[in-house]
């Protein structure tokens, strides 16, 4: 039997695999660092895009529950414009725990140090009964506050 032929092959197999592994190992390495470098980048953007747009509550209307409607007065106190679109809410009770979400649409642009009132349709709330209110706006404004139904 003669050897001396196989080696060469098995050689070339080895070799073969080695470049193989050596190749997905780069590509996964560049692919990690690729979506790091993305994830770091849209943080910072959105991050930096969410510190102009602020807005402050001003007042939280709750109504009675009779009336399954949430008033909350807000204003731009960021330094972007709050585009129109559609606003979300979010109710909470006491514990945390979500009683309530729904969404409105805010028609006019909100400028800076602009004032307005947007009215939210709800679940019916306990009388007398303290709420936790989060309003999230076009462009990721974010806002909490309380409110006490009637």
């Amino acid at each position: 039997m003669n050897r001396k032929a196989i080696t060469p092959v098995i050689a070339v197999v080895l070799l073969l695999m080695m470049t193989v592994a050596a190749a997905g190992a780069a590509f996964f390495w560049m692919t990690t660092i690729q979506s790091r470098i993305q994830g770091q980048i849209g943080t910072q953007a959105s991050e930096s895009a969410s510190q102009n747009r602020q807005v402050q509550i001003i007042s939280v209307e709750c109504a009675n529950h009779t009336i399954n409607r949430v008033n909350v007065t807000i204003q731009n106190v960021g330094s972007l414009l709050i585009d129109s679109g559609t606003t979300a809410i979010t109710v909470t009770d006491t514990e945390g725990k979500v009683v309530a979400t729904n969404t409105s649409t805010m028609s006019d642009i909100l400028s800076q140090e602009g004032i307005t009132t947007i009215q939210f349709i709800t679940t019916s709330f306990l009388p007398n009964t303290t709420y936790g209110i989060k309003i999230t706006l076009p462009g990721g404004a974010e806002q909490t506050g309380v409110c006490k139904s009637k």
